[in-house]
């Protein structure tokens, strides 16, 4: 199987590839795993061979990997915490730090956790007769169980400083790629199943599973990597005095609609950070525990259809690249079209348009349009704009529509 095989849901099954660009990506909405040869088009457009790709949007880190792989140096960019752990390892590592595997065997080979955070507050007491009523059912309390020693040893160690940070990133990045692979969800943490598996007991040979932390899968490269956890303005605004070399192409895949990824994602924050956020009961309101920390630190302006076109414009303008490309959706929270007019003023604009399948939950809640196109924006800021562009991009999505 070659590493530049577009993606296939059966060869490049995260828990079972060996597929470097693939392999234990968390589930993750938005991930950009079926949009590479769309984004690989657009940056071969650029003609941009080698340099800095600013990924300011990292998320899962599918274009980050991508991009590593392609040569070029990356810096991957979230402000979610739960990002900045997995790229750091599977981005930012080159190579396993000394002395990795055996920690990894240890931590698997850990006694369960009689009892810890995890258990305590998100999973039953007893596996066999869960209670989703009065009793977060994230994780079978076996899993629960596991994940709070290894959790927990690993905040130990580093406590004492027995672990570098590369060790670090090594250990905690598969941890929560295997604490997502058995959780008692859809993929993200907003609810979780009535049932094991739900009413239909989908996935419950995941769910069940045994928890084990795997061995990351790495990729060698010449280039030294930088993972940062900031405002992606913020990111743009001070690369100067951040990074020390110019930004050649910045991807920007800023979030399409009103569910931020702090909410959707909580539990994976909370066991990058180990923070031990305070949990109450089961109640109306409170049912998932969702730690409320994004609302006051990272609540995205990209989430409200009033101010994510002025956010974009913005962040677009503080760039320091030539080359900016932008991944979005023609069912995104700036219309397309309103989107082509804005960045079309900024430099010589192009579209690569595909139409994909919508995602959906389940048959009885699919979406109203079962189709999007997702498309792939990229402006030179050094060519001048030509409002005739945007006649051109309209057409090309209304083609894509109807492909």
């Amino acid at each position: 199987m070659k590493s530049s095989d577009p993606y296939h849901s059966r060869r490049h099954s995260a828990a079972r590839t060996d597929d470097y660009l693939y392999s234990q990506l968390i589930p993750y909405l938005g991930n950009k795993r079926k949009l590479i040869p769309l984004i690989a088009a657009a940056v071969a457009s650029t003609g941009a061979v080698q340099g800095v790709f600013a990924d300011l949007f990292a998320g899962s880190g599918v274009v980050s990997r991508w991009a590593k792989r392609q040569g070029y140096q990356v810096v991957a960019n979230d402000w979610e915490p739960y990002t900045e752990a997995i790229n750091g390892c599977y981005v930012g590592l080159n190579e396993p730090p000394d002395g990795a595997a055996e920690l990894l065997e240890t931590l698997n080979a850990l006694p369960p956790a009689p009892h810890g955070y995890i258990t305590d507050n998100y999973c039953p007491v007893d596996d066999e007769n869960p209670d989703p009523d009065h009793e977060r059912c994230f994780f079978t309390h076996a899993n629960g169980a596991r994940i709070d020693a290894i959790r927990q040893t690993i905040a130990d160690w580093s406590e004492h400083g027995q672990l570098t940070p590369e060790a670090h990133a090594y250990l905690i990045a598969p941890l929560l790629y295997a604490a997502s692979y058995v959780s008692n969800t859809s993929g993200i943490f907003k609810a979780y199943h009535r049932g094991w598996g739900g009413s239909t007991g989908d996935a419950l040979y995941r769910i069940m599973s045994v928890l084990r932390v795997p061995t990351p899968v790495l990729r060698h490269s010449a280039e030294s990597h930088r993972v940062t956890c900031m405002d992606a303005g913020r990111l743009a605004k001070n690369w100067g005095a951040l990074v020390d070399r110019p930004m050649t192409i910045a991807y920007l895949d800023p979030p399409y609609n009103q569910h931020p990824y702090g909410s959707n994602y909580h539990l994976l924050n909370t066991l990058a950070l180990w923070d031990k956020p305070e949990v109450g009961p089961v109640a109306r309101g409170t049912k998932s525990a969702i730690r409320q920390d994004w609302r006051m630190e990272r609540r995205s302006l990209f989430n409200h259809k009033d101010t994510a076109l002025n956010a974009l414009t913005n962040l677009v303008e503080a760039l320091p690249a030539r080359w900016v490309l932008i991944s979005y959706s023609t069912h995104g929270n700036i219309p397309a079209d309103t989107m082509l007019e804005a960045m079309a003023e900024r430099g010589a604009a192009t579209l690569l348009p595909r139409r994909y399948n919508r995602y959906r939950v389940s048959t009885p809640r699919m979406p109203v349009a079962p189709h999007t196109v997702e498309f792939v924006l990229t402006i030179d800021r050094d060519a001048p704009a030509d409002r005739r562009a945007v006649d051109v991009m309209r057409g090309q999505l209304a083609e894509a529509a109807t492909a």
